[in-house]
């Protein structure tokens, strides 16, 4: 999402498609309060031929393709395809970092790049060639702070290279013609003073530039929405919980609609504020399966304050039974950099609520790339018995030996989890009569896997 504000028009108005939330994966982590996670549109572009291996770091390598993916989505999203999102998408740059640099407490990026400057130039670099081969257009944006820090121009790196490739945003032909049609008029020009005023978060500046636009055109489509975000802005903070479920439904059902049609790609850092103040108005507010949405976990996720997520949702009693708070603690283990912690979540969803992982794992808000192309990958395989969720810890334990030997035993009673254990053992090696044994287990609990295994001592 660049940080320069998009010209609207009625265009945009008619054919925005508004999100359940802006922050796609707590959208997608919640299935069974109407917000339906859909199956990945993109899932015939990832079953390509070549498999990518897991590595058992905190961060997995991403494959070629599967960061050409990360584009095309963007891409089909916002039209464009920006540096710092596709940064920020795979979590090489953390949000917290991110918002400190927009509002002026970071002076640069250079020390937040996870994997440093040259890993990122790498990516951005492969990122430049790929949009070239499929004729996007290049432009240099510019970048503006947010808050107090709101009409400072901002420099990503110190390195004038580096600088230059994270300015770099990419778009369809297409794209750009739909703006230049409606750039050159004077509501037009007004337009996006407004959106730019709201994209900073200043909200006296945002009433100022409405005033104009209404003074150009009464009747413009964009003053509604635009009214009820200056309203959002200058909204003290919630006093209490009944306060604040009042605030959720305002926020859901009228700013995030409204922010999507004027802001569209700056819709998100304008709402993360709002969704962070109102959790810490919830923070406290006790769990309700029947309206989970009212807890602060939900608004810390679509806050991306992802600490303060995993707090909220492992204070909660039994929070692991729960199918849909795994879901959301899984999320946030994610983007705090702890892979370990985030398997453990979906293997348990696997083994004990196998049909929301499914859903979870292919829904377009899944944030592990190299285990989503795995999940692809154990459904092609032909293999007796199928590879199902519950399967998959298993499977995904033979398919990468390194990742395997940082696992840890469930030690859990169903066939499923008691295979998952025996190759996390012979992934180990054991003495003869051990691996004998677990040979033999295996063979018994599912003949495919041992086949699987034997095959891959034949190939080393």
């Amino acid at each position: 999402m660049p940080l320069t504000h998009i010209p609207s028009s009625a265009d945009y108005r008619k054919s925005a498609t508004v999100p359940q939330a802006l922050f796609p994966v707590a959208a997608d982590l919640a299935p069974d309060i109407g917000i339906l996670s859909k199956r990945c549109l993109l899932a015939s572009t990832l079953r390509l031929s070549w498999r990518p291996k897991l590595m058992s770091g905190e961060r997995p390598v991403i494959p070629l393709a599967e960061e050409q993916s990360v584009m095309q989505r963007l891409l089909a999203e916002h039209g464009c395809c920006s540096p710092l999102e596709m940064l920020l998408e795979t979590n090489r740059l953390a949000y917290e970092d991110y918002l400190a640099w927009r509002c002026g407490k970071r002076r640069t990026l250079d020390d937040a790049l996870r994997g440093g400057a040259q890993d990122t130039q790498a990516l951005l670099h492969r990122m430049s060639k790929w949009a070239r081969s499929i004729n996007l257009e290049e432009r240099n944006a510019l970048l503006y702070g947010i808050n107090d820090n709101a009409g400072t121009e901002l420099v990503a790196s110190k390195d004038a290279a580096l600088d230059a490739l994270l300015r770099t945003e990419f778009q369809s032909a297409a794209h750009r013609e739909q703006l230049d049609i409606f750039r050159d008029t004077s509501e037009t020009a007004a337009m996006n003073d407004m959106a730019a005023a709201l994209a900073s978060r200043d909200a006296a500046a945002a009433q100022a530039r409405l005033d104009h636009l209404l003074a150009i055109n009464p009747h413009h489509w964009a003053v509604a929405d635009t009214t009820l975000l200056v309203e959002a802005l200058q909204l003290p903070a919630p006093e209490n919980f009944d306060q604040a479920f009042t605030r959720l439904a305002v926020l859901e059902q009228r700013w995030l609609p409204a922010a999507h049609a004027v802001l569209r790609n700056a819709g998100r850092d304008f709402l993360a504020p709002i969704w962070r103040t109102l959790a810490q108005a919830l923070d406290g507010a006790p769990f309700d399966p029947a309206r989970p949405r009212r807890h602060a976990g939900w608004a810390y996720l679509n806050g991306l304050d992802w600490a303060n997520a995993k707090r909220s949702i492992q204070a909660i009693d039994e929070h692991r039974s729960q199918p849909l708070l795994l879901g959301w603690l899984s999320a946030a283990q994610w983007r705090l950099h702890d892979r370990k912690a985030a398997l453990a979540c979906w293997f348990e969803l696997c083994w004990r609520h196998p049909e929301h992982f499914e859903e979870l794992v292919e829904s377009n808000g899944f944030p592990d790339s190299a285990i989503r192309r795995a999940w692809f990958d154990a459904q092609d395989e032909d293999i007796d018995p199928a590879i199902a969720p519950a399967w998959f810890p298993a499977w995904l334990a033979l398919e990468d030996p390194r990742l395997a030997k940082t696992l840890t035993p469930c030690g859990g009673n169903t066939e499923p989890e008691y295979t998952f254990d025996l190759l996390l053992a012979l992934s180990v090696g054991g003495s003869d009569r051990q691996n004998m044994d677990n040979r033999k287990a295996l063979q018994a609990l599912h003949p495919g896997l041992l086949k699987r295994y034997l095959d891959s001592l034949e190939s080393n």
